[in-house]
Formats: structure tokens, C-alpha cells, sequence
């Protein structure tokens, strides 16, 4: 008969050499875990959240003016001239001028290449800014009002955007 570990009889010491062995693994497995996901999530997902949802049906009546209007956006990178473009039309196709636009681009599982720009009106409805952006997914938060009007009627977007490999 061969002589091993477990086969003459289990005693109290390798039990308790199995449970340590089994609780460390797990220890070090935990800890490796939060240490990521402290060192990784840069918290909630939008600032206020409190006051945000105090405010829960002003903002569904915004939102409602906002499709009454039935402006549209179509949003554009160039890598090479490393530009955004973003055209804004009316319910009726037109092109919306005089606008001012504000846009913050981020990532969508961090805070670190966040940019905050202002649209500059580069030829009727279409407004760009210089902006040098990695390839990814980026998250475009848009807000645009007519420089007449009050907070109250500004137009928002976000949607993400796909930045492919530059060539």
C-alpha cells in the first residue's frame, strides 16, 4: 500500500491546512477584485443624481418639447483633419444657424479624456471644433440653444460615437 496525504487517515491538521488554503485563494481572488474596481470606476454616472430626480418631470416635460421641435443631428469625426462636425436640422430638413453649441465628449467607463468644447458655426447649420480624439467609443453630450432664448428651450443630445483605428 502507497503512502500519501490522505491515505491512512484525515486528521485535524489537514483539514486545517485545506480550509487555509481554500479562505487565502479566496482572499487574494477578493482582493484583487475591489482593488480593480476601486482603481477603475470613477463613480456615478451623472452628477445631482439626487437633485436630478426631484426634478424627474420637468425634465420628461423638456424632453417632450424637445421631440415637439423634431430637430435632428448628424454627427461626424474626421481623423485626418481631427475635426467634429455636427450638422443640426428642423422638423423641415432646414438648417438650423445662430446657434450655440456646447458638446462634451468622454468615455463611456471613465472621467480621464473628458473635453469640453464650443461649436463654432462653420457654414449654415453645421458646426465644428478642433478636437484630437483616440480611437474608441466616445459618449457626445450636446446641448444647443438660439443665443435668444432662455435655458428652458435648449436641445440635448447624447449618443455615443465610434472613433475607428486612424489608417
Amino acid at each position: 500500500m502507497t503512502e500519501g496525504w490522505l491515505t491512512k487517515e484525515l486528521k485535524g491538521r489537514h483539514v486545517l491546512m485545506v480550509l487555509c488554503g481554500f479562505f487565502g485563494v479566496m482572499f487574494i481572488v477578493n482582493g484583487i477584485f475591489v482593488y480593480f474596481a476601486l482603481a477603475t470606476f470613477s463613480g456615478g454616472d451623472t452628477s445631482n443624481p439626487y437633485r436630478k430626480g426631484l426634478h424627474y418631470n420637468e425634465m420628461l416635460a423638456a424632453d417632450e418639447r424637445q421631440a415637439e421641435r423634431g430637430w435632428r443631428t448628424v454627427v461626424a469625426y474626421d481623423g485626418k483633419a481631427r475635426e467634429l462636425r455636427m450638422s443640426l436640422l428642423d422638423k423641415a430638413a432646414e438648417p438650423l444657424s445662430g446657434l450655440r453649441v456646447a458638446v462634451m465628449l468622454s468615455r463611456p467607463a471613465t472621467s480621464k479624456d473628458d473635453h469640453h468644447l464650443r461649436l463654432k458655426e462653420v457654414s449654415q447649420g453645421v458646426y465644428a471644433a478642433d478636437v484630437d480624439l483616440a480611437p474608441g467609443i466616445w459618449v457626445i453630450a450636446m446641448a444647443s440653444r438660439k443665443a435668444d432664448e432662455g435655458r428652458d428651450s435648449a436641445f440635448r443630445l447624447k449618443q455615443r460615437l465610434y472613433i475607428p483605428d486612424h489608417p
